[in-house]
């Protein structure tokens, strides 16, 4: 349906009295009558195309009255002024309607109530779905997480296959046409693919070049010239996808100068290569580059790439002539391709997560001595330059979203895309175990200081408490109304700092679970949060630019830092108390001087600005000794900067995708987990900066 409505006054009692709907763009009028086979009564026009005008209506015939939609299409005499690239344009129902009724028994697809022909026109009657299109959703809620794009893809592919299976094309798949309601009988999401009112004959044959069928947005490039195939459908699903990761005009995220499409450059949050890549070769412009059918889709998004896509480039390394003789990689990948996604919808529903395998408590100490890590390598070994493509161990974790390390250094928890937690040895890479529990994407992940207790946040707005050693979840915290970015633990292990995307911060007492206060100051969503080591100063990173200090025992707002020119996804305060670090969008870090020596913790300046990163700027981490700031970036690479002078350590180039990061309390080592499924962990020399 177009998103042009209009509304006007209806006339049921009169039947011979037409509806007329001015059309500014084709100059055109609907014959529909109020009632429509002495049954269906017009209730409103819901839209218009150059095709066809559709309306609400009810069905009288049935007790209850329920609503239906009628779809009316322009005769050939309607549209003879129109021509297309000198041609007349023909405007085609080349569906038979038996198809169409034989593809309504599908559950994700309106039923055809009825076909009729009144005064030379042709009118269909379908059922009514109930629920948002996808265009409304998105200005209602934003942009769309990799989570829902997951289950559009894996709701909707096997919906196309169906309707190809029948030798039909949809031709005009787009977010107003993909309808999003509750399944009945159950409390999950259902995407109804609605709009038959082009779906085409796939008989072989390619239509006329003067049969233009689909919206110009979204519609394929063979569309435009009168052509269309079975794998148009999938480009038009593909360009759906990346509008509702972006926000952005499908017109504005293809460069016409450089003839490719720049959709990353608009994405809010990243995305894992797993589903880059898919939708990447769903919108190839060529359709012979482009999945030839809807069944080698689903087998890439099962299965994952062919292995000549996986092959793994050797890593680069960029160091300084002195870091060179301080930092060596520690051969230990820990991760795989993205899983399977889920073919249905993550279950609403509370289960009891299980830690698999499940023990009374979780031995970390038990591995094989003899596994050990790389030794600290020396300026004269010249073993960088021999280093081997990197080991890859199996896992089922996916794109890792957020990573944290125990305190002592043994267990490394990530959070990944597919809502689990997954508990690694550091030293071995083995796996601990796995929680489940969360209905969407792990955003964050932290440690209390005792090791005991882990905390998590997520897209589905909670916030979890779990026992690490028997893997079970101790208490879920309901506040937030959006997702939780980020969680931080106090010093003590008493309190729980949380920041959200309805651009609030919250505190929480970590053993009763009971919320203390919340923070209201920001303009936008805030991204990121960390505690000051005597935990008396919360700091906070928002989308609004802006880094906040606050005395949060009292719920004040100590002071508001501005500076940077993008959103501020990271912030840190070093183990002293004495600097605070802040990334950013704008691709740079900021050192901010915190004064230790006052009742209230206030900024005397801005220290200095960190440049050298070319990607936004998301994760930082300072060792534990506090002499070492290590960045991430959306572009996979890691940076280390010498605190005391500012200086530039060194730069890790081993993902390919954004990176989280995290450094092993004891302080030998900084791990780090990615959106290109892998988990690398770097070990430092004993030679100090």
């Amino acid at each position: 349906m177009n998103p042009r409505i209009n509304s006007h006054s209806q006339n049921p009692e009169d039947p011979d009295k037409k509806i007329v709907i001015k059309n500014e763009t084709i100059g055109g009028i609907s014959n529909c009558p109020p009632i429509l086979k002495e049954r269906y009564q017009v209730i409103k026009p819901l839209g218009e195309s150059v095709w066809s005008h559709t309306f609400l209506a009810i069905d009288q015939d049935k007790p209850s009255k329920p609503p239906c939609i009628i779809k009316e299409f322009v005769s050939l005499d309607d549209r003879k002024d129109l021509v297309f690239q000198g041609q007349e344009v023909i405007p085609t129902f080349s569906c038979n309607p038996v198809q169409l009724d034989k593809i309504g028994k599908h559950p994700q697809i309106p039923e055809l109530l009825a076909s009729v022909e009144h005064d030379g026109h042709r009118y269909l009657v379908q059922e009514y779905i109930e629920g948002r299109d996808l265009a409304t959703e998105l200005i209602e809620d934003g942009v769309f997480s990799e989570h829902k794009i997951w289950q559009i893809l894996n709701q909707l592919l096997p919906v196309l296959e169906f309707i190809h299976d029948h030798h039909l094309i949809h031709g005009d798949i787009k977010p107003e046409n993909i309808i999003c309601r509750t399944k009945p009988g159950t409390n999950t999401q259902e995407f109804v693919l609605v709009d038959f009112g082009v779906t085409i004959s796939a008989t072989g044959d390619l239509l006329s070049i003067g049969s233009i069928n689909g919206s110009a947005e979204y519609a394929a490039p063979e569309q435009t010239k009168g052509k269309v195939y079975p794998n148009s459908d999938i480009y038009s699903l593909g360009v759906t996808c990346l509008y509702l990761l972006t926000m952005v005009s499908p017109f504005e995220l293809f460069d016409i100068k450089a003839d490719k499409w720049a959709w990353r450059d608009y994405l809010k949050h990243p995305i894992s290569r797993h589903l880059g890549r898919i939708l990447d070769k769903m919108v190839q412009r060529d359709h012979r580059q482009r999945y030839q059918s809807v069944a080698e889709v689903i087998k890439d998004i099962k299965y994952g790439p062919t292995p000549v896509d996986v092959i793994l480039q050797k890593p680069r390394w960029t160091v300084t002539a002195w870091g060179a003789a301080a930092i060596a990689l520690l051969s230990l990948v820990i991760s795989s391709r993205l899983p399977s996604p889920q073919t249905q919808p993550l279950s609403s529903s509370t289960n009891i997560p299980k830690l698999e395998p499940r023990s009374p408590q979780l031995k970390v100490d038990d591995f094989d001595s003899s596994i050990s890590t790389l030794p600290p390598i020396s300026p004269s070994t010249g073993i960088i330059d021999r280093l081997s493509p990197l080991q890859t161990l199996a896992t089922t974790s996916g794109p890792v979203w957020s990573i944290a390390a125990s305190p002592n250094g043994r267990i490394i928890a990530s959070g990944s895309t597919n809502g689990n937690i997954q508990l690694l040895h550091l030293r071995s890479g083995k796996k601990l175990g796995k929680l489940s529990g969360h209905d969407g994407p792990v955003w964050s992940v932290a440690v209390s200081p005792d090791g005991r207790t882990l905390v998590s946040s997520s897209s589905d707005s909670t916030i979890k408490i779990w026992n690490i050693y028997s893997g079970t979840l101790k208490n879920t915290l309901y506040g937030h109304l959006k997702d939780v970015f980020s969680v931080a633990i106090s010093p003590d292990g008493n309190t729980i700092a949380s920041v959200s995307k309805d651009k609030t911060i919250k505190l929480w007492d970590l053993n009763s679970g009971l919320l203390l206060y919340t923070l209201y100051g920001h303009l936008d969503e805030v991204q990121s949060v960390a505690f000051s080591t005597d935990g008396q100063t919360l700091a906070s990173g928002s989308n609004d630019g802006t880094v906040k200090l606050w005395d949060w025992r009292y719920g004040r707002l100590l002071r508001t830092l501005r500076g940077h020119d993008g959103p501020v996804w990271s912030v840190a305060i070093s183990p002293d108390g004495k600097t605070l670090a802040s990334g950013s969008w704008d691709n740079t870090i900021k050192l901010w001087d915190l004064d230790s020596n006052r009742p209230r913790r206030v900024v005397r300046r801005s220290q200095r600005t960190l440049m050298g990163h070319s990607e936004k700027v998301q994760s930082l981490e300072f060792s534990p000794d506090g002499k070492t700031l290590a960045s991430g970036d959306f572009g996979g690479t890691i940076k280390l900067w010498k605190i005391d002078t500012g200086g530039l350590v060194g730069t890790l180039k081993g993902h390919s995708a954004w990176v989280n990061l995290t450094f092993d309390p004891r302080g030998k080592t900084l791990i780090s987990g990615s959106f290109d499924d892998t988990i690398k962990v770097w070990r430092f020399s004993p030679y100090r900066f």
